[in-house]
């Protein structure tokens, strides 16, 4: 059977749902934005536009490419983006790494396969990232599901950062 509320809420009254829950500033959307979104998608153009400068001229096969360079050389930084970007206690730098090198592995495997990679490793999870980055803005999570979002945007920024770096300079 079904009960009836002696004191029903009126209509204009918040709920305990509603005041419970904290109310998110626009400064801590912008500051998430550009410490998840836009300090890897940079970091990955820097580091792949530099991999495409000094070591694609030097090789004649087309892997390891700038991708690669890009994620080996966040893998090696890893500590220090962990630190930067995501800030929580250093002993969980490595579960931020092993999130980073399991993104970064399997789209590294991805970039092997020549012209059809740059559908399934740039352009696929660029619609991707974009997509988490629009829901993932809005929680606090583990380290290693920032280091699967930051591999994410380093892998776009470094396919962009090579064109950029190969086309004018």
């Amino acid at each position: 059977m079904s009960e009836v509320r002696e004191d029903p809420i009126p209509s204009n009254a918040l709920s305990d749902s509603t005041v419970n829950e904290p109310n998110v500033t626009q400064k801590e959307i912008f500051s998430d934005m550009l410490r998840h979104m836009m300090a890897p998608l940079v970091i990955g153009m820097v580091f792949g536009g530099i991999w495409q400068l000094t070591v694609m001229p030097r090789i004649d096969t087309f892997v390891p490419n700038p991708v690669h360079g890009a994620f080996a050389l966040c893998l090696i930084t890893s500590p220090l983006i962990y630190k930067l970007l995501v800030g929580m206690e250093m002993n969980r730098a490595g579960e931020y790494a092993m999130g980073f090198a399991v993104t970064a592995c399997t789209l590294s495997m991805v970039w092997m396969f020549g012209t059809p990679s740059v559908y399934l490793g740039g352009f696929l999870p660029c619609i991707a990232w974009l997509f988490i980055s629009s829901y993932w803005l809005q929680f606090d999570f583990p380290p290693f599901r920032y280091g699967l979002w930051h591999a994410m945007a380093v892998n776009v920024g470094a396919f962009g950062g090579s064109i950029l770096a190969y086309n004018y300079l």
